[in-house]
């Protein structure tokens, strides 16, 4: 038995080999994605793979390691979640509840919009042991190399929206990157955005069981974010009549196999944010050619 960095974590000689083996053989066999641009995620010819949280199966999800292994496998892009710490520095975590609760999963208690980031630059995650990055960070290490899908999970819209685009426009960041909330505040800050500054950033509804489906069809969105039971054949087809692309997201516990995968691509679903994001540009790829 070996001990891994990750505080009372066991994984077998066995495991070691096997998740080395599989690393390799999807290195080898896998095509360097290129950067897709926006106009990909409405092109109905092929369904784009995105990485929920970066590769969460092998490394702590949010994290620049666990980005840097979708940038490394190929994959089409990253989904990722952002709140503002209480010094407003846009930290990546995906948070619980309206404050961005750490839980159990940082070696510190607390909420991000509650704490500084010099002292949240401190935490690290129980497992793994790795360091939360800031917005900036995540830019810095996709630039012209990964797109991404930034989901705002902070509920207070003018405080953290000019901070967002100061940090786009300085780094030229606008042509990759898609944003998404179940705060609709922000899809009005977007279309805004997009006039001011002649910029096409689109904006994703988050939909789930409070909103309508008619509330949010009706708002013109860039595109519908929902979960993926949710995507059947008759919803794209609207979502596609409207004008609007559609991504499909699993929970961190769904099981992904090829069946799903070929359902949802027969069905029209424009992006896959997936837990497996491997095992899916897999698919994909033998789908298409």
């Amino acid at each position: 038995i070996i001990l891994s960095t990750s505080t009372f974590n066991v994984i077998t000689p066995f495991e070691i080999v096997i998740k080395f083996i599989l690393t390799i053989k999807f290195i080898m066999i896998s095509k360097k994605a290129h950067l897709i641009s926006i106009s990909d995620i409405f092109n109905n010819n092929k369904t784009i793979i995105e990485s929920h949280r970066g590769i969460n199966r092998e490394i702590f999800e949010n994290t620049l390691e666990s980005f840097r292994r979708a940038i490394n496998y190929g994959i089409d892009s990253i989904e990722t979640d952002v709140w503002l710490s209480k010094d407003n520095v846009p930290v990546i975590y995906h948070g619980y509840g309206e404050f961005g609760q750490l839980q159990n999963l940082y070696d510190h208690p607390g909420n991000i919009v509650d704490t500084n980031w010099r002292d949240l630059s401190y935490y690290k995650t129980v497992v793994d042991r790795l360091h939360m990055p800031t917005l900036r960070d995540v830019i810095l290490l996709t630039k012209n190399k990964i797109f991404l899908n930034l989901e705002i999970k902070d509920p207070r819209v003018e405080l953290f929206w000019p901070v967002l685009i100061e940090l786009i426009e300085k780094y030229n960041y606008y042509d990759q990157i898609a944003l998404s909330s179940f705060f609709f505040d922000y899809y009005n800050k977007t279309k805004e955005y997009n006039v001011k500054y002649n910029r096409n950033i689109p904006f994703g509804f988050l939909y789930h069981k409070n909103n309508t489906q008619e509330f949010i069809f009706n708002k013109r969105g860039n595109s519908l974010n929902v979960y993926w039971t949710d995507a059947t054949k008759n919803f794209c087809d609207r979502a596609h009549e409207n004008g609007m692309a559609v991504l499909v997201w699993f929970d961190m516990l769904d099981e992904e196999n090829f069946n799903v995968y070929r359902q949802l691509i027969d069905n029209g679903v424009n992006v896959i944010c997936s837990n497996e994001p491997m095992l899916a540009k897999k698919y994909v790829n033998e789908y298409y050619y």
